[in-house]
């Protein structure tokens, strides 16, 4: 009787967030491309901040040189490179459309060097993204049928490159599936730097930096928060011609080092609405992992595959349609190992992030950053 009631407030919670609010979303997504006023790639400036990407710069680079628009200025903000990143740039990028900033001693992280490139850049759109995405040469052709708006948070999508690395890939995934549904229902409440775009007078109004200044990383989700609470039109887009594409964490300690960033920053924004979503999420999965314990400890391994097959089901039932939309169907099949790992994935993410301090591009990431 336990279980079925589970199954009942699991699957429609999950019904209704996710698969429902997919399909609400797309309808959303269908009337942004019908306004006259449309954003202009020749009024974009592509700001994109790095710190050690010569061994990631690569991919970028092709996508700049394939893209069909040839259209916007690149400004590229070096944050203290040590590893000949700026060269590389120079040594492969020409004409008049990038420009590349190197920052003062005195200035140091990702938040500073997107608003030195926003200081020195024009035009009507900012998009930021980061040094180690790569995009479709109609990428930019694609973004000029969006009407205009105060920010657009567009997808971005990692792409494993060992079998392994799908499970990374699930996990951010079923996250930014959950962020489509709350869309289509009421607001999103995630965004990625990699490939945002917002308006400058938007940006010049809402932007509230100082607010923020103490944690180091997580500019996109704290620019979200002030738009949002400055009342801006946000705006989720799902279409894959518009992602990027970047890769995974390369090791499981630099996946863990990813997540305990994103927790620490999600966890300081302070949203009722990501609050209340971690609470439901926690009580679900503490069920979950109750109810196999108790089948396991009575050895009832029947009811115990039984209920683990019902949830895997239902998880991959509903979050098809959202892997289907990226294009990351060969990652839905790994749901399965996921669904069993992410207890012990759980507990360790908990057990660590009130004593570990995660690091990004060789910095810890405290106060005092």
């Amino acid at each position: 009787m336990i279980v079925w009631v589970y199954f009942s407030i699991y699957g429609g919670i999950m019904a209704a967030i996710v698969g429902l609010g997919y399909f609400l979303q797309r309808k959303k997504e269908r009337s942004y491309t019908s306004g006259k006023q449309l954003v202009s790639s020749e009024e974009l400036s592509v700001i994109v901040p790095f710190r050690n990407e010569a061994q990631r710069l690569s991919q970028l680079l092709d996508s700049i040189r394939g893209d069909k628009t040839q259209l916007g200025t690149y400004v590229f903000v070096d944050d203290h490179s040590e590893d000949g990143s700026m060269s590389i740039l120079r040594e492969n990028l020409s004409g008049s459309n990038w420009k590349a900033i190197v920052l003062e001693a005195n200035e140091k992280g990702k938040k500073v060097a997107i608003r030195r490139g926003i200081q020195e850049s024009e035009g009507q759109w900012i998009l930021s993204m980061d040094a180690d995405v790569s995009f479709a040469n109609d990428y930019f052709s694609t973004l000029s049928t969006l009407e205009h708006s105060d920010m657009y948070i567009l997808p971005a999508v990692m792409v494993a490159q060992r079998w392994y690395e799908h499970l990374y890939e699930v996990d951010l995934i079923l996250v930014n599936a959950a962020n489509c549904g709350l869309a289509g229902w009421k607001r999103p409440i995630m965004a990625s730097g990699a490939n945002l775009l917002y308006s400058r007078e938007a940006f010049e109004r809402l932007d509230h930096v100082e607010r923020h200044a103490h944690m180091p990383s997580g500019d996109d989700i704290y620019l979200l928060r002030d738009f949002r609470e400055g009342g801006a039109d946000v705006r989720l887009v799902t279409d894959p011609k518009l992602a990027i594409k970047t890769e995974t964490p390369q090791s499981f300690q630099e996946f863990i080092h990813q997540r305990l960033r994103w927790l620490a920053k999600t966890g300081d924004v302070k949203d009722n609405l990501s609050t209340s979503l971690a609470i439901i999420q926690a009580i679900l999965t503490f069920a979950f992992v109750a109810l196999l314990v108790a089948k396991g400890w009575s050895q009832e391994w029947k009811e115990f595959w039984t209920i683990f097959a019902i949830k895997t089901g239902m998880d991959m039932l509903i979050f098809y349609p959202y892997f289907k939309r990226i294009q990351r169907r060969v990652s839905w099949f790994f749901i399965p190992i996921y669904e069993f790992l992410f207890p012990f994935y759980t507990l360790l993410i908990l057990s660590m992030m009130y004593w570990f301090k995660p690091q990004w591009k060789g910095r810890k990431l405290d106060r005092n950053f």
